[in-house]
């Protein structure tokens, strides 16, 4: 006698991972083009679910309001900027050499900020953000995730004793992320990006101040 399985099958309305997968991508991809050509305000959850090729309720079932897919669309750019410095961080801590660490992490800000997506949502707060909070507070979220981010590795440094007078950490790391990703996201969003030259000189020239003022010899 056979033994059943007792796998079930995957009826004719269900995806399977990577179907599913794919549609979160195409949905936000759908989104943040919708959003930077045509502005928050305009944009309907209808309108992002139809452009993607999905229901009103394959939408509704992964984000309860355009809010949300905004949140998304703004933590995944962010999310492919820090993703090489969190792959890369190694195991021990003291094995980091301080200038090269906080280099890394100015270059991913910097590069994030000019890239031709971020400006575009940059543009679309900007523009907006009076009009409509949840832009304002997506900005301010995203500002205070990467915040987070370095303020970790700050302080994770002065343990070390690689930054002796570093002052409040998260003071601290707002500065930084001022000093690296200021002038590439102005540039970006004026239509005139630096070079990878000019970016690359800014951040080592950031990066060397901020130590030398932290007490790093």
């Amino acid at each position: 006698m056979t033994k059943k399985s007792t796998t079930k099958p995957r009826g004719p309305g269900r995806m399977s991972a990577e179907q599913t997968s794919e549609l979160d991508s195409r949905f936000l991809d759908v989104a943040e083009t919708l959003f930077v050509e045509q502005g928050y305000a305009r944009i309907t959850m209808d309108e992002i679910a139809r452009s993607a090729g999905a229901t009103r309720r394959t939408l509704y079932a992964r984000y309860a309001n355009k809010a949300e897919v905004l949140t998304a669309v703004v933590n995944r750019l962010l999310d492919t900027a820090m993703a090489p410095h969190h792959e890369e961080t190694p195991t021990k801590p003291r094995s980091r050499e301080p200038r090269s660490q906080l280099l890394q992490i100015a270059r991913e800000l910097a590069f994030i900020s000019a890239d031709a997506r971020a400006a575009g949502i940059n543009r679309l707060i900007f523009a907006e953000a009076m009009q409509t909070p949840d832009l304002a507070r997506q900005f301010l979220d995203l500002h205070a995730r990467a915040t987070d981010d370095v303020k970790a590795n700050l302080e994770s440094l002065y343990d070390e004793g690689a930054l002796p007078r570093l002052p409040n950490s998260r003071l601290a790391a707002v500065i930084f992320i001022e000093m690296a990703a200021s002038m590439p996201r102005l540039r970006a969003l004026l239509g005139a990006p630096l070079t990878r030259k000019e970016t690359n000189d800014l951040t080592a020239t950031a990066v060397d101040i901020f130590l030398h003022g932290c007490g790093k010899s």
